[in-house]
C-alpha cells in the first residue's frame, strides 16, 4: 500500500513539472538565449529525476561546463535523457514520431531536439547537416547509437550513420555511461524495452524505493582522428563498454522481431 501512496505523490509532482516545463517552453523560451535555455533545461531535468524518486549520482563529471560536439551514450530507459540533461544540457536527436506526441512532443521540440526519420536513408544527410549546424553554434548534440532501448544488462552494436559529422568536421565525441541501481545493486527496474508501455514504466518507477541513476562522462574522443565513421563508432562503443562493464550482444531473430514490434506499437 505504501508504494501506491508513494507513486501517487510522485506522479502529481511529475505532472506539475511537465506542466511547468510546457509553460516555460511556450512562453519564455522564445524570448531568451540558448545559454539561458540550457540552464533551465538542466535544473528542470534534475527536478524531474528527483520527482520520479531517483537520486542522481555523477560518477564522473563532464570535462568542461559547456561541451561542444557529440555526446554518445548507452540507452535503457526514457529517463536517460533527463538524467544526462541534469548533468550537462544536451540537444538530443530523436525519432520524428516523438514530435507528434501530445504535450511532451511540444515540450521536447521547444527544448531544441533534432529529429531523424528512421528508415529513410534519403533524410540522413539533412540530419547530419543539422548536427553540423548545431555543433558549429556551440551545442552538444546527443544520440543513442544502439537505436533502441535495452534492459541495461548489455549493449547492442552501435549504428554508425550519425557519427559521420564527427569525422567530416573534426568534432569531439563524448562517451557517456548511464546505469541504474536500487539500494546500491544493479537493477532493470528503469528499463524501457520490449512492449512495456510508457504508463507501465512510469508507475513502476514511481512505486520504487531506493532507486539511483548514475551518470559518467568518459574521456573525449577526437572524431578527426578517424577516416571512417565505423572506426569511430567502434572506438566509442569500446569506451562505453569499459565504463559500464557491459558486453555487446547481437540480438537473436526473435529478439530483433520483438524490438521491431516494440518500435511500431509502443504508445503513451
Amino acid at each position: 500500500m505504501l508504494s501506491y501512496f508513494r507513486a501517487f505523490f510522485r506522479l502529481v509532482l511529475f505532472a506539475l513539472l511537465v506542466l511547468v516545463g510546457l509553460c516555460v517552453t511556450l512562453l519564455l523560451f522564445p524570448l531568451i538565449s540558448w545559454q539561458w535555455k540550457r540552464r533551465i533545461i538542466k535544473r528542470w531535468s534534475y527536478f524531474l529525476v528527483r520527482a520520479l524518486g531517483m537520486r542522481l549520482v555523477v560518477e564522473r563529471a563532464p570535462p568542461a561546463a559547456n561541451l561542444q560536439g557529440l555526446m554518445v551514450s548507452n540507452h535503457s530507459s526514457w529517463t536517460d535523457i533527463f538524467a544526462t540533461n541534469a548533468v550537462q544540457a544536451v540537444r538530443f536527436i530523436s525519432k520524428s514520431e516523438i514530435r507528434e506526441w501530445p504535450i511532451l512532443g511540444r515540450l521536447v521540440t521547444m527544448a531544441g531536439t533534432l529529429y531523424v526519420e528512421r528508415g529513410n536513408r534519403n533524410k540522413i544527410n539533412e540530419t547530419n547537416e543539422s548536427i553540423r549546424d548545431a555543433v558549429a553554434a556551440g551545442d552538444l548534440v546527443g544520440f543513442y547509437p544502439e537505436g533502441t532501448t535495452t534492459d541495461g544488462t548489455y549493449l547492442l552494436p552501435f549504428k554508425t550513420n550519425l557519427f559521420q559529422p564527427a569525422v567530416d568536421y573534426q568534432m569531439m565525441v563524448y562517451p557517456v555511461a548511464v546505469s541504474y541501481r536500487q539500494r546500491g545493486e544493479p537493477t532493470r527496474l528503469a528499463s524501457y524495452e520490449g512492449n512495456t508501455s510508457f504508463g507501465e514504466s512510469l508507475l513502476s518507477l514511481t512505486r520504487a524505493a531506493g532507486l539511483e541513476v548514475y551518470v559518467a562522462f568518459g574521456e573525449p574522443i577526437a572524431g578527426g582522428m578517424y577516416e571512417h565513421r565505423a572506426a569511430l563508432a567502434l572506438a566509442t562503443q569500446d569506451a562505453i563498454m569499459g565504463m559500464t562493464g557491459l558486453v555487446v550482444k547481437m540480438p537473436s531473430e526473435e529478439q530483433a522481431a520483438l524490438l521491431k514490434s516494440a518500435k511500431m506499437t509502443r504508445t503513451l
